[in-house]
């Protein structure tokens, strides 16, 4: 048998040389691509991007829903020795302008409803998922072929003091952030993972990736199935999903039917964990949950799998190759059951971020005493089980995105009639560790601010998982003497009856616009 490869491109090469008829893909119209097929659709997209002046090293920005297209994308790109740049398809404004100035990207995948987002600079770069179709299904191999060391992902992580960033991610880090689930959950060539969170999000993207290493197969959905979850994974053949809080909790709070024991499913990664985890466990007739905690450029140090058992309340133990330190503000470890801020360093070579694009800067703060600072605040228990507290970052973790409290305060301070902002965190009806977004809103003199226009004016121009939840009008901001908002007083403050509640006004935000009261 061949040398398992540490890279995506090897990865697709010897999958379509050592299983050509086994089938990889199941696409949601249920059109199925065998790994022979899998890699001539790369193939096609490869030559495609190929004849618009893609090559080795170059970069591919990918404003895509899940999809044949998000596949194929990702496949030709690869094929080429080019990099990825996925991006959230509902990202627009300036968030969206921001990280097109970033990725630099020599084309961009993107439908007709996401280029009409980008700026006129950057329409002249776009290719429509169609034309990836149009290529030849051959293609001749790289030399030298890539390395585990090469960059094969520019993955976008949420701003804090700045705009939104790209993760530099090289190949070893994509193939090997999830191969805990083969130790840990026994994921082999019998396993199909339910792919239908968002690809751009890596608790997508590495189970795939892991697919790819073992032989299994992939569930490619556009969105979870919420009203027939069960029946849908019974359709597919699911046999492990990821299922974030939001998820979990939803299927927690159906009535029980048959079919919620009548699939295959033998896991489920959940981050957080339910409640009562052996509770869900039985209910669903799993063989058990797994967990982990991790980002965008810490890769996944923390995890618990179906041989160690999950915890309820914990988000993982110490992984094999990686190292943990809870720490201080002077970096100084805190002892067990003492909460501290988790950095990271790997064992092994280009496990984690190798910095950020066009950031030294921001690289070199992150990579303080040279461990990673992830900015989230956590605990470990007797038991080596860690607990999630609280995260130190300016970020705010809603519905299982990470938004950018800096993004948040830009777009609200552009509205007429306000001189300053502060966007915070409030906890969440929906989960411990989630949250909703709250933004405090200093007018200027003599100016009232009409919060049914301004959630309309935000509505227009940001991603709407991103427009707060909650407004509250203040005097003052409180501040350090060094002019740095005390965001910590403020969060500390709550709602009261000065807050203005946006969900409760009859306003609610998807993916299709603004809902406005009836």
């Amino acid at each position: 048998m061949d040398t398992m490869p540490d890279t995506v491109y090897g990865l697709l090469h010897r999958g379509a040389r050592q299983w050509p008829e086994r089938e990889l893909i199941l696409l949601e119209d249920g059109t199925r691509w065998t790994w022979y097929e899998a890699l001539a659709e790369g193939a096609r997209a490869a030559n495609a991007l190929a004849e618009l002046g893609v090559g080795r090293g170059d970069r591919v920005m990918m404003v895509l829903p899940n999809g044949p297209g998000w596949l194929r994308s990702w496949w030709g790109a690869t094929l080429l020795g080019a990099m990825i740049g996925p991006v959230n398809p509902a990202v627009r404004g300036q968030m969206l302008a921001g990280l097109c100035h970033t990725i630099e990207p020599t084309v961009i995948v993107a439908g007709a409803e996401q280029a009409e987002n980008l700026e006129q600079q950057f329409k002249p770069l776009v290719v429509s998922p169609e034309q990836l179709t149009n290529g030849q299904e051959s293609i001749a191999g790289l030399d030298p072929e890539p390395t585990p060391s090469e960059t094969h992902l520019l993955l976008t992580t949420s701003g804090t003091t700045g705009p939104a960033k790209a993760s530099v991610t090289p190949h070893a880090f994509v193939c090997h952030m999830a191969d805990w689930l083969v130790e840990g959950c026994s994921v082999d060539e019998n396993d199909v993972f339910q792919g239908d969170l968002p690809w751009f999000h890596m608790a997508a993207f590495a189970p795939a990736v892991q697919m790819l290493r073992v032989g299994g197969r992939i569930a490619a959905r556009s969105t979870p199935a919420m009203g027939n979850y069960w029946q849908t994974a019974k359709e597919i053949g699911s046999t492990f999903a990821a299922a974030p809080g939001t998820i979990s909790q939803f299927l927690e709070a159906q009535s029980d039917s048959d079919s919620e024991r009548d699939h295959s499913m033998r896991f489920m990664i959940c981050a957080p964990l339910p409640a009562d985890p052996e509770a869900f466990i039985a209910r669903f007739g799993l063989e058990g949950l797994a967990t982990a905690y991790g980002s965008s450029e810490a890769n996944l140090p923390l995890v618990s799998t179906l041989t160690t058992g999950v915890r309820a309340g914990t988000c993982g133990t110490l992984r094999p190759g990686f190292q943990v330190r809870l720490v201080d503000d002077d970096d100084n470890e805190v002892p067990p059951g003492t909460v501290g801020e988790a950095v990271v360093r790997a064992d092994q070579p280009w496990m984690v971020t190798q910095g950020y694009v066009n950031r030294p800067d921001t690289t070199v703060a992150a990579w303080r005493n040279l461990w990673f600072h992830t900015g989230d605040g956590l605990w470990q228990d007797a038991q080596g089980y860690y607990h999630f507290h609280d995260r130190f970052k300016d970020v705010v973790r809603r519905r299982g995105e990470n938004i950018s409290s800096f993004e948040v305060e830009r777009e609200v301070a552009a509205y007429p009639g306000i001189a300053e902002v502060a966007c915070v965190a409030h906890p969440s009806d929906y989960s411990d560790v989630d949250d909703e977004v709250k933004v405090f809103i200093v007018p200027e003199p003599d100016a009232t601010i009409d919060y049914d226009k301004l959630v309309a004016f935000l509505a227009d121009r940001m991603t709407y998982y991103m427009v707060p939840r909650y407004y509250e009008t203040i005097n003052d901001i409180p501040k350090t003497p060094t002019q740095r908002i005390q965001k910590h007083i403020l969060r500390d403050k709550g709602n009261n009856g000065n807050t203005w509640d946006r969900e409760a006004a009859g306003y609610k935000l998807t993916r299709n616009g603004l809902a406005t009261p009836s």
